[in-house]
């Protein structure tokens, strides 16, 4: 049985949530350029990240309902039409400064963005990242879709446990549905031969869970609410 404090807890996350992915994001006619306008709203922000990322919706293992993968932010999406609905491939950070990627889709490109149920999953090559962050897409007329994105790794000049530097480059995955992917020999290639010919140095701290690779894998809406039912004991 749920604690009562746990369920009204929950119902008022929810129901916050709710309000902030369904709320009408209208041009802010205070501002203009001139040339474009701006809406009042960001289109994501770190609070729009699904609940079930950010908590453990066990009563059992989470009685207080506290959250335990916070999120620093949402930022430098890649944007494309897929399916006639507008996808963001989101650069989404965690707390830990670390990032990782995941689809939120809007059938208007202007409000009502929703993340997939799960982030996407990138495997590692045999020269593991650090981090990963800002896919840009392109639909190809091969009929793959590819995103390019930064990759960073450990700098191998600097001193064991120096964690300060990092080796930038260019890295390449490819998808069909933004939900399955395909090992790219191509891609594969691209990433190993940009540690010789584009290296560049950027700050970076710690190491990180992220898994890039050579395949995108994410899950669209409605996997993640049953799972969570089950969880919740409906």
């Amino acid at each position: 049985m749920i604690d009562e404090s746990f369920a009204l807890r929950l119902r008022r996350l929810q129901a916050e949530h709710d309000a902030l992915v369904t709320r009408p994001n209208a041009v802010d006619e205070s501002w203009t350029s001139g040339v474009f306008e701006r809406y009042r709203y960001p289109a994501l922000t770190a609070a729009h990240t699904p609940i079930l990322w950010r908590y453990d919706l066990n009563p059992q293992t989470n009685p207080y309902l506290m959250e335990r993968m916070g999120i620093n932010g949402v930022f430098n999406p890649g944007a494309i039409e897929f399916n006639g609905r507008i996808c963001l491939m989101c650069r989404v950070e965690g707390i830990d400064r670390k990032s990782f990627f995941a689809v939120a889709e809007s059938p208007n490109g202007v409000d009502n963005f929703r993340f997939w149920d799960y982030p996407v999953t990138m495997p590692e090559t045999d020269d593991p990242d650090t981090n990963v962050y800002d896919m840009r897409l392109v639909q190809h007329e091969d009929g793959w879709l590819y995103g390019l994105f930064c990759t960073e790794r450990k700098d191998p000049i600097a001193p064991p446990g120096d964690t300060s530097s990092a080796v930038a480059q260019c890295g390449i995955a490819r998808t069909r549905d933004m939900i399955t992917g395909n090992d790219c020999p191509i891609c594969a290639h691209a990433r190993r031969s940009s540690a010789t010919s584009s290296s560049t140095r950027s700050s970076s701290t710690g190491n990180t869970p992220s898994t890039p690779g050579r395949r995108m894998t994410s899950s669209r809406p409605g996997v993640a609410a049953a799972s969570a039912g089950a969880s919740l004991g409906a």
